[in-house]
């Protein structure tokens, strides 16, 4: 798994960095009036760890939730659970390494919640929703 995120970064606006952070399509239902009204408040990044992405489970929620599509695609899903809930740790982590965030934001209780895991360790606020 190659993490590069060297290219990923907010806009610099002067608005407080937002990182989203989003896996299944309950999720991204659910924020998706959140994601739009922080990106009129915030200088958001949207990312997706990969879990079960396809166009038809996730792509059409963005289209139709008139989402824009995610910043980061974090490619997180491995050969089993273990592997995964691992890569979403390691990538969240790495992500936020490289994007310095001034927060993260986060919905119930999938495994893509496991990437505040590195936030705790970095020291960056945590929104749980």
């Amino acid at each position: 798994m190659k993490l590069d995120y060297s290219q990923v970064r907010f806009q610099e606006n002067g608005r407080l960095k937002l990182l989203i952070i989003v896996g299944t399509r309950p999720e991204i239902i659910r924020l998706a009036a959140v994601i739009n009204k922080c990106r009129s408040y915030f200088d958001c990044l949207l990312a997706h760890t990969g879990q079960n992405y396809d166009y038809n489970l996730n792509g059409v929620f963005f289209r139709d939730l008139k989402l824009k599509d995610p910043d980061v695609y974090m490619d997180a899903v491995g050969d089993d659970l273990g592997a995964t809930m691992g890569n979403i740790i390691n990538a969240g982590y790495k992500l936020m390494v490289q994007v310095k965030p001034d927060a993260v934001l986060v919905l119930g209780d999938t495994n893509s919640c496991l990437s505040v895991i590195g936030a705790k360790r970095l020291h960056i606020p945590i929104f749980h929703m």
